[in-house]
Parts: C-alpha cells; structure tokens; sequence
C-alpha cells in the first residue's frame, strides 16, 4: 500500500475533522440557548463524576456529524461500509443522548440500545466474530449462532467500556484516538486499505472533539458519544480481524486492553462487595488517580486543571499495551502472554494507589 494511494482515497474523508471541530464550537458557543437540557448542575452531578460546573455533554453530535460529512463528501470503495457503520451506530447514540439531555435512560436501556446497533450491524456487514483464538471457544463459533451472540455480547460490552472510562477531560477520547490510530497501524502493516480509512475517518471525527475536550473541558463526549465510539471501533476491529487471519485476536483485546479490563474488574469489584454491577461509584482506576492528585496543595483551588492533568499522566499508560498488540499482531503466544502479564500488574497498581488512602 503506498501512501499516495491512501492520500488520494482520504479526499472527502479529511473532512470529518472540519465538521466535528466547527460542530463542537457550535455545541459551546449556543450553550446559553441548551445547556440547561446538556449539562450537569452542581446539585445533579453523579458520584462518578470528576468535574465542577455545568458543561455541554453532547459532544457525540459533534463526532456523528464528522462521521456523516465525511461519508457525504466522500466517493470510494469504503463509503458504503463506513455508512452501514454510522447508520448501525444511531439507536445506541440516540439513546445515549437521551440520558445526556436529561431523560435519565436506564443503564439497561443503554445496553439494549448497543446491542441493537450491533443486530444492525451485523444485517448491514454480514460479517461476525468467527474467532478469538482460544481454541475450544473457536470451535464453538463454527455454530453461526453462537459466534453471533458471542459478537453482540462483545460489541455491546465495548460500546458500555468506552462509557465506563469517560470521566476525565480526554481521556476516553484520547483511548479512542490511539485505539483508532493503532488499528491504523496494523491495517497498514497488512495492507488492508478499507480498514485504514475507516479508522482515519473516527480518528478525525474524534480529534475534532478532542481539541475542546482536553484540557479545557469545554465540552463533554456524553453517553452517547462514549457508546457510539466504542460502537464504531469495535466492528472496525472486527472487520480488520475478519478481513486478516494472519492478525490474532489477542493483539485486538491488548488494543482495547484499558476499557476492557476497567469493565470486567469494575463488575467483579461490585460482585465482591454484593452490589449491583450497574451501581455507580468511585472506585475505577482513573477516578483513583484523580482523587490522589487532588489533595496536593498545588491542584487544590483548580479542579479542572488537577483533572486534565490526571488524564495526561495516566493516559500513556492507558495506551502502552497498544505498542505490544503491534509487536505480536500476528503472534497469539506472545499476544497472550502479554495480556494476562498487564492484567497482573493492573491489578497490582489497583490495590497498590487504593491502599495508598
């Protein structure tokens, strides 16, 4: 694949940035005439949160429209799977909003919603997880509807992730931003063009976003963005992985290693102490470092300041496990191997920064 091919392909495509950036303005800018429907007061602000003030949560819209400019303007082979990626990704964003304008949408609901996009997806792509390299399991997904309810399970799961660590300025974004780069990477490494320019398109629909996200915290993604990005990359992934057997699923889930992890330890964590798993709290790992960084004299009059500084010292070690999916993408041992040794030291970090008290 030469990069004069990929430049030429783009033309359209570069315009996602342009349409989510001039949208997250707009969002900002006409906050008097909204915001008292897209933002949180100080007397409704969840126990999860880590920001002060009322600030516009609606930044999914911003992301939608790059997404959608970018696939109007756009005239090539992957146009049709990057329209079948947005259109299935609308009843998790819609409901996703809902919430963020107030209409306090049940967890549940949200959930429902994912794995409807995932329904649609799946119709629009004809395409499924048909295996995770674990050798029984794939197997098991020769059944087609078993590997199909194995992949609404695990594209729902993602969406919810993405939502689960979206508590500081850039953070979830700044995932989605290395989750889309690094998927770039491999799809570039196995030359497969279709996959490098639908993830060229999210990382420019959410970069639009990130440069008023961090670390001004003028606007935040919301619900709806966090579920309709985890969404969209999840079936990129799915697709690079369906599209290349070489690629192990392994280097995948090391790609999406943090807001994996964060949601499975998350839900064993609320298990443990016999609470609901959909129960709020501030126990998750950024919301920890944020909490620490904040009782230093220096943070102490700027919250703002202490929470985007919190996402810029833990965000490259949110992304570090990115670097080994690119080393052993196509190598499961080695893939494997490193997930379950970052598990290990995740936990370890956990339980060391929770003791630290």
């Amino acid at each position: 694949m030469q990069l004069e091919d990929v430049t030429r392909l783009l033309s359209g495509y570069d315009t996602a940035l342009f349409a989510s950036l001039v949208v997250s303005i707009l969002i900002v800018i006409s906050g008097k005439v909204h915001l008292q429907y897209s933002s949180r007061g100080p007397r409704e602000l969840e126990v999860q949160t880590s920001h002060i003030g009322s600030t516009p949560r609606i930044g999914g819209v911003a992301i939608f429209f790059g997404c959608v400019y970018a696939w109007y303007n756009s005239d090539n082979f992957s146009s049709n799977y990057l329209g079948f990626i947005i259109l299935s990704g609308i009843p998790v964003l819609f409901l996703g909003l809902l919430d963020d304008l107030y209409f306090k949408i049940s967890p549940i609901y949200r959930l429902l919603g994912a794995s409807i996009s995932s329904i649609v997806a799946i119709v629009l792509l004809q395409t499924w997880l048909n295996r995770v390299d674990v050798f029984f399991v794939d197997q098991l997904f020769l059944l087609s509807p078993l590997a199909i309810l194995f992949t609404i399970f695990a594209t729902t799961g993602v969406a919810h992730a993405f939502n689960l660590i979206d508590g500081l300025n850039g953070l979830s974004l700044g995932i989605s931003l290395a989750t889309s780069f690094f998927l770039t990477v491999i799809a570039w490494i196995t030359s497969d063009t279709l996959i490098v320019l639908l993830c060229m398109v999210f990382f420019l629909s959410s970069l639009g976003l990130f440069l008023l996200n961090f670390p001004w915290g003028k606007i935040f993604l919301g619900d709806g963005g966090a579920y309709f990005q985890g969404h969209c990359l999840s079936w990129i992934a799915i697709l690079l992985l369906v599209r290349n057997p070489e690629i192990t699923a392994w280097s995948i889930l090391l790609i999406f290693f943090w807001p994996v992890v964060e949601t499975v330890f998350s839900i064993y964590r609320r298990v443990y102490k016999r609470k609901s798993a959909s129960t709020a709290d501030r126990e998750h790992f950024h919301q920890l470092v944020f909490d620490k960084i904040r009782r230093f004299k220096f943070f102490k009059n700027s919250s703002n300041f202490a929470n985007s500084f919190s996402t810029f010292l833990i965000l490259p070690l949110f992304i570090a496990p990115s670097f080994l999916a690119l080393i052993f993408y196509n190598d499961v041992t080695k893939a494997t191997i490193a997930f379950f040794i970052l598990l290990a030291l995740y936990v370890f970090a956990y339980y060391r920064i929770k003791a630290s008290f």
